[in-house]
């Protein structure tokens, strides 16, 4: 009997693309954003989060970790991801230390899925980059996804653009 298994019900895959941008789609309402603030927790694969609404209000905090699918961990669409929602006080007791990054996340429907767009705003290495990512439930519609008019390419598989390395500023 294994009742410590590698593999929890309690983690989903998240199977997700991600494309750059010169600026943001005449679609969006600039005004219309969240702002995320990220700790990559030194030494793991977890992530603090606070999501702010524009005034600074935090509107929730998540505890993250996304590591390789085993089942496929040299694609870079899929991970394996678990998270867990925070009272802001209980995070803010947590003693985390690591590499931060402050993004604004808007969002924009197009073929039938919904594009969260990303405006960097630190570490100053990214500041200004815009990137913008669509996660689907399966393989199969994630590859039916076009690269968007609004989008100069896809950069999925260039690690130079998951947000861990972008925090860095290297």
């Amino acid at each position: 009997m294994d009742d410590r298994p590698l593999r929890r019900k309690y983690a989903r895959i998240e199977r997700e693309r991600r494309f750059l941008l010169a600026a943001l789609p005449r679609e969006v309402d600039p005004d219309d954003f969240v702002r995320l603030r990220d700790c990559f927790v030194s030494g793991t694969h977890l992530r603090l989060r606070h999501v702010e609404d524009p005034d600074g209000r935090v509107l929730v905090v998540k505890l993250g970790q996304k590591t390789p699918d085993p089942d496929a961990p040299n694609d870079a669409r899929r991970r394996i991801m678990t998270t867990i929602y925070l009272p802001e006080d209980e995070a803010a007791s947590l003693p985390l230390t690591g590499i931060e990054s402050v993004k604004r996340r808007y969002k924009l429907e197009e073929q039938g899925w919904t594009f969260c767009i990303d405006v960097w705003e630190e570490p100053s290495a990214a500041k200004g980059l815009i990137l913008s990512e669509v996660e689907c439930p399966s393989d199969e519609e994630l590859g039916r996804i076009t690269v968007p008019s609004w989008a100069e390419r896809e950069v999925t598989e260039d690690a130079n653009y998951s947000a861990f390395v972008l925090a860095k500023g290297s």
